[in-house]
This record gives structure tokens, sequence and C-alpha cells, in this order.
């Protein structure tokens, strides 16, 4: 926990002291009456919210959101059990699933106490408009109602958390909410649809309930199986780039240093949203992958590129980027690949921009991939010394990169060293 920022354990303690002066002032209207239909439908609510967290059952949105099955138990929860007892539910079930996973104890109280007034929240919003003894899509009053509660258990749960989680990413609040702004209208429309059906079903009879077990698990193993082909896709890819480098000895595991250049760079660039970052990062792995088109006798050749050979290894972002292209998830960062030969004072290749108008991950690349090659060894010459490349990027600020870019790298740079190992130990020329 001491590495958790004062900010962020000043909002989690915030969180708990809410949970739980809601739950108190919910406890006076909780209607447990102990039936064998409630106590039934308890257990197996129960049961399902920790079946759904221990598999993480989820479905896939758009921008690479996925909407939490659980989340739409949490809201199912406090629709049918009323705001006290839902919540209770929901809190025990997560505290369950935290102990048996060993969460660190800040991030289990968060999680408990996070979709526990969510739930609370929700089913008050709801129990305090719907028609009583019907279910959400009884009457259009209960389907108003049902929407009102999906949307506050959605603002309570991503405003709650995102306070949270912001300074410990060093973002804010805000650019964490717009960032996951379309998740979350994803989100607004299946939480309803999901939820309000186990009121519906538990009005057939509580172990009605059961039937809806096989359908959660079923899409569950199906998303797995798309997250395992988009991983073995990432491998295979990352894999032929870097057997590409391995052509010629002085660019081996190039893609690999530039990738933590990058990595560094955006650690020193906090308002770069995480989607961004992520695109850029595996933009960085597989920006050189069009070199597969470029023959291997100017790849390594001792002296300066005739015309012809100059012009062909120009190619290699447009061919690198219409590989990437055709790809669902490498589709965000072709325009990436494409442009990372750009100039900010527009004299790049291929397509001649500048400034502002090449693609922010592409300007980030630029600069890794040229201190890369600088402290590189090269057929043609031998590396500089960091400071001496340093000092380079420093000279083409403006002309070549973009000076944000270059003064956040000269901040990884200036930082003091934690170890006597280099700060980045893949930068040994090669």
């Amino acid at each position: 926990m001491s590495a958790v920022p004062l900010r962020s354990r000043i909002y989690a303690l915030l969180l708990v002291a809410v949970t739980a002066t809601g739950m108190v002032a919910a406890v006076a209207g909780n209607d447990f009456d102990r039936t064998r239909r409630q106590v039934t439908v308890t257990i197996i609510l129960f049961g399902m919210i920790i079946l759904a967290e221990f598999f993480d059952i989820s479905f896939a949105g758009a921008h690479a959101f996925a909407v939490s099955v659980g989340a739409a138990l949490c809201l199912a929860a406090g629709l049918e059990l009323g705001p006290f007892l839902g919540a209770l539910v929901v809190m025990t079930a997560h505290l369950v699933e935290g102990l048996y996973a060993r969460r660190q104890p800040f991030k289990t109280v968060v999680n408990v106490t996070n979709h526990g007034l969510s739930t609370l929240a929700s089913a008050a919003v709801y129990h305090a408009i719907a028609v009583d003894g019907a279910t959400p899509l009884h009457d259009p009053r209960n389907v108003t109602a049902l929407i009102l509660a999906a949307v506050t258990y959605i603002l309570v749960n991503s405003w709650a958390l995102m306070l949270i989680v912001a300074p410990v990413v060093g973002t804010s609040a805000v650019a964490m909410w717009r960032e996951n702004f379309a998740g979350l209208i994803v989100e607004l429309f299946t939480l309803p649809a999901l939820g309000g059906l186990v009121p519906v079903l538990v009005d057939q009879g509580e172990l009605a309930l059961l039937v809806v077990i096989i359908p959660l698990i079923g899409p569950h193993f199906a998303f797995k199986a798309v997250l395992r082909a988009q991983e073995e896709t990432r491998v295979v890819m990352e894999g032929l780039a870097d057997a590409l480098e391995r052509r010629d000895p002085y660019t081996h595991e190039h893609s690999m240093r530039v990738t933590e250049y990058v990595q560094a760079i955006l650690d020193e660039m906090p308002h770069v949203s995480r989607e961004a970052g992520q695109a850029t990062l595996a933009a960085a792995r597989v920006h050189d992958l069009g070199k597969v088109g470029i023959q291997d006798l100017a790849l390594s050749k001792p002296g300066p590129l005739d015309a012809a050979e100059r012009k062909a290894m120009q190619e290699h972002p447009q061919i690198g980027a219409e590989i990437v292209g055709r790809l669902e998830m490498y589709r965000s960062c072709s325009a990436i690949v494409r442009h990372h030969h750009e100039r900010w004072d527009g004299t790049g290749y291929p397509d001649g921009l500048g400034g502002e108008a090449i693609p922010l991950g592409a300007r980030v690349i630029a600069v890794a991939d040229s201190f890369d090659a600088m402290t590189s060894d090269r057929a043609y010459r031998r590396a500089m010394s960091e400071a001496h490349a340093l000092a380079e990027l420093r000279r083409q600020s403006g002309s070549q990169f973009d000076p944000q870019v270059v003064t956040a790298f000269d901040r990884v740079h200036a930082q003091p060293a934690t170890s006597p190992e280099p700060r980045f130990a893949a930068a040994t020329a090669k």
C-alpha cells in the first residue's frame, strides 16, 4: 500500500466511508423476510457473481472494451434483492473472490466497496421509481427505472474507480473517462439488458436462474479463444519482425530496443491516453516489418545507397503499414507504422506530412528509432555515444523531430540511475 499515491488512498477511504454510510442507511429499509424463494435467489446470485469473477466472464465491445457480466449480475442483485441485501451479496462475493485470488488488500477493499456502492446506489434509484412487485419489463415506468439504475451503476462504478486509479497511472480521472467513454456507452446498452433479465427469470421461478449459467460461460470461452488468437497473431508478427532483423547483424533486436525507448518516452508524457500508448508500443515492435520487401544487399550495404536503393528503402513504411493494416488488432497502428519516417518540417517520407499532422505515435517512434540507429554499430559507421546522439536529437528538434518528444526523451536520460546497470539493458550496440 505504500506504493499507492496518497490521493488514491484518500479517495479509497472516502469510498469506504460512503459505502458504509449507505449500508447503514439502507439497513432500515431492508425487507429480507427469509422466505425460501428469497434465500434461494440470494444463494444462486451469490454463486453466479463469484463464477463470473473467477472466470472473468465478459463480452467483447468496441475499442477493445470488455463488458463484464459480473457488473450486470451486481445490478441484477440490487434490482431483485433490494439495496441493502443486494449490496451485501455483491460485497461478500467480491470479498471471497479477492481473498481466493490473493489480491493486495488495497485492491480488494476498493473492489468490494466500489461494486457494493454501485449496487446500493443503482438499486435505490430503481426501487424509488419502479412499481413494486413487478419485473423491470412490466411497464414503461419500470423500464425507465431500469435504465436510470444502469446509468447510476455505471457512473458510480466508473468514477469511483477512475478517481482512485488515475493518480496511480499518472493521469486525470477526466482523461480516463474520455478514453473509456466509448466502452461506457457500450456498457450502458448491455447492463440493463443483462441485469434486467434476472428478475424476469426469477418471476418464472427462482431455479430458472440456473438456465443463465451455460449462456454466460459459453461466450466466455469464445471470447477467450478470440483473445488467444489475437495473442498468437501478435507473437507471430513480432517474431517475423525479429527474424527480418536477424538478416542484418547490425539491426538485431533493433525493434525491441526501440520499443523500450518508446515506453520510456511515453512514461514522460502522461497526457497520452492508454489506448494511444498501447497502439504506439505495438507499432514500435513491428515498425520495420516492411523491410521484408527490401533486398539484403541494400539493407547491409557498407556505403551510401544509390538513388534506386534509396527509393526502395523508403518504401518500407508503406509496405509495413499495408501488412499490419490487414489485421484487425494492428489496424489502429498502421498509420503510425506508415509515418514513422516523416519529419516535423514536412520533408520526410512517404507522404511529406509535417508537425502535428504526423500521428503522435509516429513522432515518438521517430525519436526512439533515430536514437537507436545512432547508438548502434552499422555497416557504414561505428556507434555514437549516447551523449553525442542526444545532442544530435536536440539539434534536429523542431526540424526533424517533434520538440515535445525530444524534451520527454531528455527527461528520461536526466533521471538519476537507480542501479549500476545501464538504463536500457538491451541497448548495447550490435
